[in-house]
């Protein structure tokens, strides 16, 4: 499945560089926010999904073209990973208050660009205090029952934990916690808007993850929670 995601990726890049879109910038009343060029074509639903997770994505999100966003404003990778997760929640509330799902090209520009000075000028969805060890638990690999039966066990006491989704975004997995009553456990969350199928060194690669080493301190032990019988190929860990 992986494999065919990437080439379902690659194929929509391709149609995005080509006639289609020529045609389109022809076209009387086209108008265009220049954002675009960093932002890959989106998955169809059908292939909008997480083979090691076993679930369907709940947004389309917008995958970024780390090679052109390097290129244009020198970002490191940990910086555009930050880009895109909270580029990708910020359009989340606000299609959520707006109840639309279009932006025009003026919105498109300020939301990106509003953005890529809050990453540039060192805001971070990502924050955790100063530990040596912190605890990853990947939520598709356990049942809610089981997760449950963790937190009452005082399983989530010793190190700060990082919540992982496949297939949730920020916002649905916030609100997954609190139908679950789990917010006393303090999670740090990382979701599915954080994944790209580029990899640290810039390479695409034939799949989306994400190499969560590269967002935390280098000191850090990361403990990864999931199931025996599960694989997880989304996070790359150290």
């Amino acid at each position: 499945m992986k494999y065919l995601n990437f080439l379902v990726l690659l194929t929509l890049i391709s149609c995005g560089t080509g006639d289609l879109k020529n045609d389109f910038e022809s076209s009387p009343g086209y108008r265009t926010s220049g954002v675009e060029q960093f932002i890959l074509p989106e998955l169809p639903q059908w292939a909008n999904s997480s083979s090691s997770g076993d679930c369907f994505k709940v947004s389309s999100f917008h995958y970024l073209n780390f090679n052109k966003l390097k290129d244009a404003y020198q970002l490191s990778y940990s910086q555009m990973i930050e880009l895109q997760a909270q580029y990708n929640e910020r359009l989340e509330n606000y299609f959520r208050s707006a109840a639309v799902r279009f932006l025009k090209p003026m919105e498109e520009a300020s939301f990106f660009s509003n953005t890529l000075e809050q990453v540039r000028g060192g805001v971070k969805s990502l924050k955790l205090p100063e530990v040596k060890k912190v605890d990853i638990l990947w939520l598709e690999s356990y049942t809610t029952s089981e997760i449950k039966q963790m937190a009452n066990s005082s399983r989530f006491d010793e190190n700060p934990v990082i919540l992982f989704s496949s297939c949730h975004s920020k916002q649905s997995l916030d609100q997954w916690i609190h139908e679950h009553k789990l917010e006393e456990v303090g999670f740090y969350l990382v979701s599915a808007e954080w994944l790209t199928p580029y990899s640290s060194a810039n390479e695409l690669k034939a799949s989306l993850h994400l190499e969560i080493a590269e967002l935390l301190n280098k000191d850090i032990k990361i403990n990864l929670l999931k199931s025996e019988n599960s694989t997880l190929t989304e996070l790359i860990l150290p």
